[in-house]
């Protein structure tokens, strides 16, 4: 009896903590923090593979973040797919216009592919913007994929596909991450374009609003899950 009402509050405690210190002990590293989220990931996974819901949201943080990689080495040589990149990402933003997020995604290319137009044009050393540009497409199809779990969910796993709170709060911290990227990008513009070279808001504090997104996905990432796990190891 002690154990099912002292137990969710201990272990919530108890991880936090540890989840916080890592995040803090973390900050400024990118390459370890970043391990450090793929392993709770897999580990998660690994301990709650009977839950076909939370195993398949955290499977498209997972694809999110492989992605994620794959575009930062790919774009090691952006100038040459640059113009690919905007083309795919103006592409999605229009295939994906139910989602009121893809709306301030095609807002945003407008002006920044105008701008680099501008940019060509006038012969100006052009800012490399195009990494935000690839995390806000990536961010946008990854919310498009949580929306989307429980229909794909029921077609592999007939009757089995539920709706989880992790599911929504992924789902809205992706949308989160675009808005930042957004105003990244804005930004940029009013720097490079319009002349206000002191608009450094959003540049210096990116690195502590990302950094707290992915504290903050992780935390929920155990938290929702050991609720789902925790009935079963207390019955047992």
């Amino acid at each position: 009896m002690l154990a099912r009402v002292y137990l969710p509050q201990l272990l919530t405690a108890l991880f936090g903590g540890i989840f916080v210190a890592c995040g803090m002990l973390s900050f400024g590293n990118a390459y370890i923090f970043d391990r450090l989220f793929i392993g709770i990931i897999i580990f998660t996974a690994a301990v709650c593979y009977r839950n076909i819901n939370i195993v398949s949201v955290l499977a498209i943080i997972l694809l999110q973040r492989c992605i994620e990689e794959f575009a930062w080495f790919s774009l090691s040589n952006a100038f040459v797919i640059k113009e690919f990149l905007y083309c795919l990402a103006l592409a999605l933003a229009i295939y994906l216009r139910f989602d009121p997020f893809a709306k301030f995604v095609g807002l945003t290319l407008v002006f920044v592919i105008g701008a680099e137009f501008y940019w060509y044009m006038a012969d100006y050393i052009a800012p490399e913007i195009y990494w935000h540009v690839a995390l806000m497409m990536i961010n946008l199809f990854s919310r498009y994929l949580v929306f989307s779990r429980l229909d794909i969910v029921d077609r592999l796993f007939p009757g089995r596909g539920r709706s989880t709170n992790l599911d929504w709060i992924i789902y809205r911290l992706m949308g989160t991450t675009i808005i930042i990227q957004c105003a990244v990008l804005i930004e940029y513009l009013m720097r490079h374009l319009l002349g206000y070279s002191n608009v450094l808001i959003i540049y210096y504090s990116y690195p502590y609003l990302m950094h707290a997104i992915g504290m903050f996905a992780i935390w929920a990432t155990f938290n929702e899950s050991y609720k789902q796990l925790l009935p079963r190891l207390l019955k047992a």
